[in-house]
């Protein structure tokens, strides 16, 4: 496999040298096993020069975009200044986006991750595709780029051979979805088994703080007390819509306007928020958690938690909670 990273201003130091390293151990990985060594790095800039990172610290790499081979896979890293999405220089740009163009047309599978995705954006290579960001960057993504499948709760997304992914460590997701598509599941597995990294199903729901939700606007917040208050007598959304005097229909645009889902998301996604809280915080069995947050059938609020979090309520409350011992 014949992996780029395409190194601009700004870029995020942590992702090259990790990508770095995990190719590493797979190719140490692969020679214990007796087999090929499958990994090959090759860190580029545009003009070939070293990069100043997002650190402020300057970082060699091998070459320039002209006269660059063919690869397998690119990887391009986010790039942050204050925090916030790089826009980069209108010739910066030109160059980038003819070259990931070009190896994407050639068969290169092209995976940004974090404010990377912002590059795959303005290089046209998103439109109408089904991609991801970080959850805090999202609303910027949308705004700029409408033509977007974006798709807010995914970690990870593939459409034609463009991955995007979402926070800024998320270039471990990233890489070995590239593996697997290069070098076959097999491999990948290996891979992260040997990097302990945990490789289950999970979704950015489970990270996006609800005041982050809240903030958006009042009614959001009022939606939120009445969907708390409403413990004996489950929340639904025709419910909702009468509590906050609005028709259904109009509850429906204004969610879908806010949030990016209908309000029943918004219902679901709160009562998993306390359920959560629960079940790292007390030793209550899940069928009382399950009806504290509104669900008489266990196993209904079981595949709704499952369905927001990727993880069963056991899992959740083993993995989060520091009193996991004691279950």
């Amino acid at each position: 496999m014949k992996l780029a990273v395409l190194l601009l201003e700004g870029c995020m130091e942590s992702a090259v040298t990790g990508v770095e390293d995990l190719l590493g151990l797979a190719n140490f990985v692969m020679r214990r096993l007796g087999r090929e060594t499958r990994f090959h790095l090759k860190k580029l800039s545009i003009d070939g020069k070293a990069v100043r990172t997002s650190r402020g610290t300057r970082f060699a790499v091998d070459g320039g975009l002209e006269g660059a081979s063919t690869f397998d896979a690119i990887v391009v890293p986010g790039h942050l200044s204050q925090a916030m999405p790089t826009r980069f220089k209108e010739q910066e740009l030109a160059a980038a986006s003819a070259w990931l163009k070009k190896q994407h047309v050639r068969g290169a599978l092209i995976g940004a991750f974090c404010s990377g995705v912002f590059l795959l954006a303005q290089a046209g290579l998103l439109g109408r595709r089904r991609a991801t960001t970080t959850w805090w960057l999202q609303d910027s993504l949308r705004h700029d780029f409408p033509d977007i499948d974006l798709a807010p709760d995914a970690v990870l997304t593939t459409d034609e051979r463009i991955i995007c992914s979402a926070g800024p460590m998320s270039w471990v997701d990233l890489l070995l979805r590239l593996i697997e598509m290069v070098e076959g599941p097999e491999v990948a597995r290996i891979c992260a088994d040997y990097a302990v990294i945990d490789t289950a199903d999970r979704t950015q729901a489970a990270y996006i703080p609800l005041a982050y939700l809240q903030s958006r606007d009042p009614l959001l917040v009022k939606a939120d007390v009445l969907v708390r208050r409403a413990r004996k007598r489950p929340m639904t959304v025709s419910r909702l819509a009468v509590e906050l005097r609005l028709s259904e229909r109009t509850l429906l645009r204004r969610f879908v306007e806010l949030t990016g889902a209908p309000p029943q998301d918004f219902i679901l996604r709160r009562r998993v928020e306390r359920a959560r809280t629960l079940l790292t915080t007390t030793a209550q069995s899940i069928k009382t958690i399950a009806h504290s947050v509104g669900y008489e059938d266990e196993s209904s609020f079981r595949k709704a938690f499952r369905k927001l979090t990727a993880l069963t309520p056991q899992e959740y409350r083993t993995r989060r909670s520091p009193r996991s011992a004691q279950f």
